[in-house]
């Protein structure tokens, strides 16, 4: 009888090395491809997939078939069986195995063989799985898992090699004058963050965020103190506190922008409040007007609203939505400057 595994004793570990891998939420990737085509074919497989599992849901970064979908529950996934157990899962047939007799998902399923090894990095965590699933049920006499633990054991060393690639890469997303993330890491940020809010049907917010009368700083004081005060508003920024999903980066000359994952319009108020907080603060000295304050602007989108047609992410909907948090932006600064507009809303 199906009961929901318990979660290992390193459950927090093996979180915090999935997060490490900075893997969830990533578009499709060729050396990922190739693995799960080649466990398809190899198997002779109606499908093959791999998943990554958090402590809320499987995700897929790579399957063969519609006949399998993006993401699901971890509370319903057959996968997170591996994570319990640490061992590899076959089932002959879905519908009939014991194990499985009142799960939600799988006695329904037209897929009914079933094989997943674990993704396991070290030390010895198991953060996902590679499977293959057959419409026909059965489990051949000299059916044999270490094919899938090989390639298994490639997935998790171009998991390493991505972490290292990144590294390298670090320093080109990351804004060298005030250490927070350039426009090249918020664009690519934006995407990641439309793809979870899809999977999660979370909400997403961007702020735009404008230093006040920036042009008569830099006028009458000098292009050092210009950049001596965005490298404060960073460093004041940096310290705001943001989740790990969000991202705080510098938009391009005086201009900031954050992305608020599972934000509405109240939480990213609250985080603008917690900005201006953190700049007044800073009591960074502005010669006409005393000290810098910011203009923000913010929009908010709905899970629905960034994929209006339900076949996937709509990236002119993450376009409009920067294009409206600037719009408020704007409201902001036309506004007296040093407030907060969100968008379709009044000034704060």
């Amino acid at each position: 009888m199906w009961q929901i595994p318990i979660h290992p004793a390193n459950e927090a570990s093996r979180l915090q090395a999935l997060t490490a891998c900075d893997i969830m939420d990533t578009p499709r990737e060729a050396a990922f491809d190739r693995l799960t085509w080649l466990a398809q074919s190899f198997y002779d497989a109606d499908v093959a997939f791999m998943g990554f599992i958090d402590d809320a849901y499987q995700w897929m970064k790579s399957v063969t078939s519609s006949a399998i979908g993006n993401s699901i529950t971890r509370n319903r996934s057959v996968c997170q069986v591996m994570v319990a157990t640490g061992e590899p899962l076959v089932v002959g047939d879905l519908r009939t195995d014991p194990r499985f007799a009142g799960h939600p998902v799988a006695p329904q399923l037209p897929l009914r063989f079933y094989a997943g090894v674990p993704l396991r990095v070290p030390p010895d965590l198991v953060i996902g799985s590679l499977c293959i699933m057959r419409r026909r049920e059965g489990l051949e006499p000299d059916f044999d898992v270490a094919p899938l633990e090989a390639l298994a054991a490639i997935a998790v060393d171009e998991l390493e090699l991505r972490r290292l690639n990144r590294e390298l890469t670090r320093l080109n997303r990351v804004d060298a004058l005030t250490g927070l993330a350039n426009r090249r890491a918020f664009d690519e940020e934006l995407v990641r963050a439309g793809l979870r809010c899809q999977r999660t049907g979370e909400t997403l917010s961007v702020m735009l965020m404008d230093i006040d009368h920036f042009k008569s700083l830099n006028d009458s004081s000098g292009h050092s103190a210009g950049d001596d005060a965005l490298r404060r508003i960073g460093a004041a920024l940096g310290t705001t506190a943001l989740r790990q999903e969000d991202t705080m980066a510098r938009y391009g000359g005086e201009e900031f922008a954050a992305i608020l994952v599972g934000s509405g319009t109240t939480g990213a108020r609250l985080v603008a409040d917690r900005v201006r907080a953190a700049v007044s603060e800073a009591s960074i000295l502005h010669p006409l007007t005393g000290v810098l304050t910011l203009s923000i602007g913010i929009a908010t989108r709905s899970a629905d609203g960034l994929h209006p047609s339900g076949a996937g992410l709509d990236e002119l909907a993450l376009r409009m939505l920067v294009n409206e948090a600037d719009t408020a932006l704007y409201a902001a600064k036309r506004g007296g400057r040093n407030t907060v507009v969100s968008h379709g809303g009044p000034a704060e």
